[in-house]
């Protein structure tokens, strides 16, 4: 079997740590500073290291025409300009994703925590993978929301569930020894664990550009869009997709086409001030403040 470690990064609590055999969960530890974490790598051997931040500070090539246009899919003129490719590649599917820039005064306190991981990871033994060479004996970087939802095949149904749905996403997923008290924090480092060991075995695939680096993901090959899941209890989502509620007879998967609700919004207002039906819509809809 293969043994993982994820490390899910923090500047100020240390970081959450999580042991992996395969999918069974050994062990999972909290506060761990930069060099206890280097002293467990070398200690621990494991096969991989997953570690949930940047390796280091972006290049912003997507700033550059040419490097937007080499792109399978390339973003709207004056768009993403921030982002690394690979966080592009996530957020062009429905992935929301942080922005590593190339400004140091604009990183946030957690990637340069990152940072520091992968140095602690380097110093245990452990290169950095940037999407190319072999993955042997190799530190990965990795998005454990992007893992969730690509092992989910749908995005999280809302904060409300963040936590239940990361448990369920893993459980499905195989995971085996989950911590009954587990934090998202905690479940995320087995998020990141779990997603090196499969990326390591031939069942992941990475986005993104070896100049800036690569984020793995624990499934072959990203869908091309991801819709949200359903809540919990909401049963399955129609296969038909409905029509828009403002009226203009668009077909919708969800209840209004971007931008259209605050059209209605605007009309049924508009029209309470003359009528009792408009201001009994906007109180169904919860428009009413």
């Amino acid at each position: 079997m293969t043994r993982c470690i994820g490390v899910d990064v923090s500047l100020g609590r240390g970081q959450d740590v999580a042991l992996i055999d395969g999918s069974r969960v050994v062990e999972t530890w909290s506060r761990v500073g930069f060099e206890q974490l280097t002293a467990m790598l070398r200690d621990l051997r494991p096969d991989a290291v997953g570690i949930d931040a940047p390796p280091r500070k972006g290049l912003e090539l997507l700033a550059l025409e040419a490097e937007r246009e080499r792109l399978p899919v390339p973003p709207r003129a004056g768009t993403h300009l921030r982002r690394r490719i690979a966080e592009y590649e996530l957020s062009r599917r429905g992935i929301g994703s942080h922005q590593t820039p190339a400004d140091e005064d604009r990183l946030f306190s957690w990637m340069t925590a990152g940072f520091q991981v992968f140095e602690a990871a380097n110093d245990a033994g452990y290169r950095t993978f940037l999407g190319e060479g072999i993955v042997t004996d190799s530190a990965f970087e990795v998005f454990p929301y992007a893992s969730y939802v690509a092992l989910a095949g749908c995005l999280s149904p809302g904060r409300r569930h963040r936590l239940s749905w990361r448990r369920r996403v893993l459980e499905a997923a195989g995971a085996d020894g989950l911590p009954t008290d587990a934090t998202i924090d905690c479940l995320d480092a087995i998020c990141a664990a779990l997603t090196a060991e499969r990326f390591r075995g031939g069942r992941g695939c990475w986005v993104g550009d070896p100049r800036e680096g690569a984020i793995v993901v624990p499934v072959r090959a990203l869908e091309e869009r991801y819709r949200r899941c359903a809540a919990p209890g909401a049963g399955p989502e129609p296969d038909a997709a409905g029509l828009c509620e403002c009226g203009c007879g668009a077909p919708v998967r969800r209840r209004f086409l971007p931008g259209h609700d605050a059209i209605l919004k605007s009309r049924l207002l508009a029209a309470s001030r003359a009528g009792d039906d408009a201001r009994r819509r906007l109180e169904r809809l919860g428009w009413t403040r």
